[in-house]
């Protein structure tokens, strides 16, 4: 299979918790492109207080890398979001123009506390729809409020947001608890698209194995509509919950 896009990649060495050095970016790119991925997004951490990277940041490590992947062979396309976690400073960043969505300026991605999803998390949701952009929930079942709770899913995807799988919990990468609440949301439809957070190089291995498990329950079209067609949408804006 090819034509496939990973939206959530932390390919970008040196800038937050993913690749450490070029030559392991390079490495994971490299094996993305040989399960089928043609275009990775790196989205490395905005996060005040752990991964306290701004745009100019992000931009700076990115470019940076450009000059590595120069003369590669197997790699795909590749761009540059980020992963932003939504305290108020980066959602003032966001509406601010401030943040670093996805190529195209449609899409942005957002990561969450672990424990707590007041409302006030669906109002922003909802300024972030009004901007023109679309809110894209990165991992929802790795958050334990959501294990406790997979109704808060649906509340989210109400008021605009789409959900993107991280793919390898569905074999339990992140233990029992988050593989069950993906393989819950899975049945119940509720991913709009599927990447693989690749950290590491030998992250890929588990993407393939997950990918291997959603293929074989319910077939290549669901292979193709959270691996390329999700994605295509998320990128082009037309991402509808």
């Amino acid at each position: 299979m090819s034509g496939l896009i990973d939206l959530h990649c932390h390919f970008v060495a040196g800038i937050d918790d993913g690749a450490r050095s070029p030559e392991e970016g390079i490495e994971m790119l490299q094996k993305l492109k040989e399960i089928g991925f043609d275009r990775v997004i790196a989205t490395p951490h905005m996060r005040p207080g752990l991964w306290d990277n701004r745009r100019e940041d992000l931009l700076a490590a990115y470019e940076r890398m450009l000059p590595s992947l120069e003369g590669q062979s197997g790699l795909p396309e590749v761009g540059l979001s980020s992963e932003h976690y939504f305290d108020d400073v980066v959602f003032e960043r966001i509406l601010r123009g401030e943040a670093v969505p996805y190529p195209g300026n449609k899409a942005v991605l957002l990561e969450f506390y672990q424990i707590d999803f007041p409302y006030s998390i669906d109002r922003g949701l909802a300024k972030i729809r009004q901007a023109g952009m679309v809110p894209v929930l990165a991992h929802p079942e790795r958050y334990r409020a959501i294990w406790n709770d997979l109704e808060i899913v649906e509340r989210l995807i109400d008021v605009g947001a789409v959900c993107l799988l991280d793919t390898a919990a569905l074999i339990g990468k992140y233990g029992k608890k988050a593989q069950q609440a993906s393989l819950e949301l899975l049945e119940r439809e509720q991913y709009f698209a599927a990447c693989s957070a690749a950290h590491r190089p030998s992250d890929v291995a588990q993407v393939l194995e997950a990918m291997t498990l959603i293929e074989s329950k319910y077939g290549r079209d669901e292979i193709e509509s959270l691996f390329r067609d999700g994605p295509e949408r998320i990128l082009d804006g037309t991402a509808r919950s």
